[in-house]
Parts: structure tokens; C-alpha cells; sequence
């Protein structure tokens, strides 16, 4: 009964060291959506007494919705929007810092529906992601990914 006792434990023990190196290899990776509701703000002048370009330089909650990421390993992180009416952009600050942005000219230029801004992570790092309504329908769905190194 011992010998059979060891010899499970020991396999048991194999089996776990085999299984050791495929998790390991594994890469970490959030898919998440949001649902981004604001009324348009084209700002032609940029007489807002902010900052920041075009539709993230009006009000939170009311032309853009801000979503905040925290990497948890180094890595990837893609933003983007698809299939919307009007004209929406994608803005990735880091604090108060536009760090990439995309805005397509989909009003009046007839870009594709379609925004993407992917940028490099460190473990820890925040950002806060920005669905901001230049000229578009009032909700669409931005969605970002994140793959871990």
C-alpha cells in the first residue's frame, strides 16, 4: 500500500512539473468593452480654455467618456471603435497627456467607421482610454485589448 501511495505522489509530481513550463508561457490578456454615451462636440476654434484637441477638450460625461487601464504585466494595449454613424475618436492619455490618438475624419471626409490607437505598457502603468463624440451618433461601443509579454 506504501509502494502504491509513493508511486501515485510521484506521478502526481511529474505531472505537475509538465504542466509548470505551459503555464508559464501563457501571456496575460484582457478583452473588455464599454458603451460610450455623448453628445457631439466639434470643437473648431478650441476656444475651451483647455488643453486638449477636439472633442476631449469638452466635459466629461457629456462629450467623452474616459475609461482608466492599469497594465498588469508589460505589454500591448489596443483601443478602438468600428461600425459607428458619424464621427468618433480615440484619445489615450497618461495624466493629463494626449499619449496617441486616432481621429479619423469620418465627417466630413467619409473615413471609414472605424478608430484604432494601440500603444506599448509597462507593468502598473495607467492610462485612462477616451471614446469622445466629434460628430457622431450618441452611443457606440469601444472596445480594448490587452495582450501581456
Amino acid at each position: 500500500m506504501r509502494k502504491l501511495i509513493a508511486v501515485a505522489a510521484a506521478l502526481g509530481l511529474v505531472a505537475s512539473l509538465g504542466a509548470a513550463p505551459a503555464l508559464a508561457g501563457k501571456k496575460k490578456t484582457i478583452n473588455k468593452s464599454f458603451t460610450a454615451q455623448a453628445i457631439p462636440f466639434p470643437n473648431l476654434s478650441s476656444a475651451t480654455g483647455t488643453e486638449q484637441s477636439g472633442c476631449a477638450a469638452g466635459q466629461e460625461g457629456v462629450h467623452y467618456v474616459g475609461v482608466d487601464f492599469k497594465a498588469p504585466a508589460t505589454g500591448t494595449l489596443k483601443f478602438f471603435a468600428e461600425g459607428f454613424t458619424g464621427d468618433w475618436d480615440l484619445h489615450i492619455f497618461d495624466g493629463d497627456v494626449a499619449l496617441a490618438r486616432s481621429d479619423g475624419a469620418q465627417v466630413p471626409d467619409m473615413a471609414a467607421p472605424e478608430e484604432e490607437v494601440v500603444v506599448p505598457m509597462k507593468k502598473g502603468q495607467n492610462f485612462t482610454l477616451i471614446a469622445c463624440n466629434w460628430m457622431g451618433e450618441p452611443q457606440i461601443e469601444a472596445h480594448y485589448s490587452f495582450v501581456g509579454k
